[in-house]
């Protein structure tokens, strides 16, 4: 079995997971959040992490690609600011695809490698991938043709991880080719595909730090309420501190990035 082929079975397998899926209230989501604006609950966050990535792009309009798009839970979130006719979504999972397609009625789906997109030269206004670039084989490659699909003008903006060295990547079935050390060379790669304009901030603290007290406390909020007898929350603590403490042990930086491609819009 390809290195890609178990990456997608173990995602499948982890978007099955009845815990998770409470934990994220079955909103599709999967990702750590963005929890500066103080949001309620994990979909919340969620949900605001790509409205962060949305505001990134300056002038909302014409097409706009949602790539490594899981569940469409992502791609439902941009029917706020794009017309579903005008959002696609690709993602390398057939299963993932098929929830997609009802969560993000009226939106394209497309099952598809996000380091070989099948789409013609200068086709989207904007694209965004949400926690996911470091999965792909390679992320220069999707940088590259992130930068091909583009129109001159558009908008390239994403959130994505920075693992703590070589091992921890390997760890965490990230190719070696994926690590980067630091925001710089995060930068300096985006640079070498082609974009200008590049702004990558460290928002570890207002994602992951926010991830991590959140997921914790959630048995506990959840007993404590009712929605959960002791005896499972017992259980959901520890699986949760589990999540909680791999995600930390393997993960260095927490980032958001916005690049431009030259060119006029």
């Amino acid at each position: 079995m390809s290195s890609q082929a178990r990456l997608v079975r173990s995602y499948d397998r982890t978007i099955a997971s009845d815990l998770l899926r409470r934990y994220y209230e079955d909103s599709g989501f999967l990702n750590w959040g963005y929890w500066a604006t103080e949001p309620k609950s994990q979909r919340e966050a969620s949900e605001a992490l790509v409205d962060k990535l949305l505001d990134k792009i300056p002038h909302k309009g014409g097409r706009i690609l949602d790539v490594a798009c899981g569940l469409g839970a992502s791609t439902r979130r941009l029917m706020r600011a794009y017309p579903p006719d005008m959002i696609t979504g690709v993602n390398f999972s057939e299963v993932q695809i098929a929830e997609a397609r009802k969560r993000a009625a009226g939106c394209t789906f497309r099952c598809m490698d996000a380091a070989r997109l099948d789409f013609p030269d200068l086709w989207f206004d904007a694209v965004i991938c949400v926690e996911a670039a470091f999965h792909f084989d390679t992320r220069d490659a999707f940088l590259r043709e992130a930068l091909r699909v583009l129109k001159p003008g558009g908008w390239l903006v994403l959130s994505d991880v920075l693992f703590r060295g070589s091992a921890a990547s390997v760890l965490a079935g990230i190719p070696r080719a994926n690590h980067v050390t630091s925001i710089a060379g995060y930068t300096s790669r985006l640079a070498a595909a082609g974009f200008e304009q590049i702004d990558v901030q460290d928002v570890t603290k207002a994602c992951l730090g926010g991830f991590y007290r959140n997921i914790v406390r959630w048995p506990i909020q959840e007993r404590i309420s009712g929605r959960m007898k002791f005896a499972e929350s017992i259980l959901a603590s520890l699986l949760c501190q589990i999540i909680a403490g791999y995600v930390r042990s393997v993960s260095k930086t927490a980032l958001l990035a916005s690049a431009r491609k030259p060119g006029i819009r």
